[in-house]
């Protein structure tokens, strides 16, 4: 074994071995500056990023920490690929017919995957756009809940009871989100026909003060806007107000029950159905 590996050395010239020293020094010298041009890219990229909160742009964490990462991943495999086709062609490999190849396998499974790429497309342009955040309330369609995760392709949603859905960015073409800016309160309390409607502002609004200057959650203190309906039942009113993200829901049912209490301790009316029997004898 070691006499044919020896015969076949001598057979080499001196040049030859220089030839050979020399296409391996530059195929080590090609991988040193794809090392380097890694280095100094991830360099640049951090500086960018780390440097737009420094001068007071205002930053999502989540967000710019993602585009970091795809940013580097995309330098990264972009390097590699060119520093292989580099190396591939000092060893003499024709390679024109492997960029054709894979070009053309790259347009096959651009074919057999356009929803895979529709939803990376999408999910970018999400993050890009900030149009939701871990930790926001949002409906997409018909479903409804908190953003547990946000990815390339897909988006992770937990609902109220605890259900997880998980949706191809792809699909979400509309993007209702409930935690970006205050929260409206609307609240209605139905009274009698034979109730004083203004005596009954008058006592809501007194209950809605006494609430909304202990609760720092509210940022505009409801009022009663008027009478919004009349129906077989009684006079519907309304009460407008305003609070801090995702506070309303709690403030609403707070302010339904103190309603009702201060309608009961004034003696106005709350109406209900009532059946009349009238006997013909």
């Amino acid at each position: 074994m070691f006499d044919l590996i020896f015969t076949w050395l001598n057979r080499w010239t001196a040049d030859q071995y220089l030839a050979l020293g020399y296409r391996i020094l530059k195929m080590i010298l090609i991988w040193v500056a794809a090392s380097l041009l890694l280095k100094l890219e991830r360099i640049v990229v951090n500086r960018f990023f780390d440097g737009r909160a420094k001068i007071g742009i205002h930053v999502n964490r989540k967000k710019n920490d993602t585009l970091r990462e795809l940013i580097h991943s995309v330098v990264r495999y972009a390097i590699y690929f060119l520093a292989l086709m580099i190396t591939l062609g000092e060893m003499g490999v024709d390679t024109t017919s492997i960029i054709a190849t894979a070009g053309i396998g790259g347009l096959a499974i651009g074919f057999g995957a356009q929803s895979l790429v529709k939803d990376v497309i999408t999910g970018f342009f999400i993050i890009f756009e900030d149009q939701y955040s871990v930790g926001d309330f949002i409906k997409v369609e018909d479903i409804s809940g908190t953003v547990e995760e946000i990815g390339l392709r897909i988006t992770r949603i937990r609902g109220f009871k605890g259900d997880i859905n998980i949706i191809p960015n792809g699909q979400i073409s509309k993007v209702t989100n409930y935690s970006r800016g205050n929260s409206a309160v609307i609240v209605e309390a139905t009274i009698a026909y034979e109730a004083d409607v203004d005596r009954a502002i008058e006592v809501i609004d007194k209950v809605i003060g006494e609430y909304a200057s202990d609760n720092p959650d509210i940022v505009e203190i409801p009022r009663v806007i008027g009478v919004v309906e009349m129906d077989n039942v009684g006079v519907t009113l309304r009460v407008v107000g305003r609070t801090l993200p995702m506070k309303h829901w709690g403030i609403e049912r707070d302010l339904r029950k103190a309603i009702l209490g201060a309608l009961e301790e004034n003696r106005i009316e709350i109406p209900y159905p009532r059946l009349v029997v009238l006997n013909r004898d």
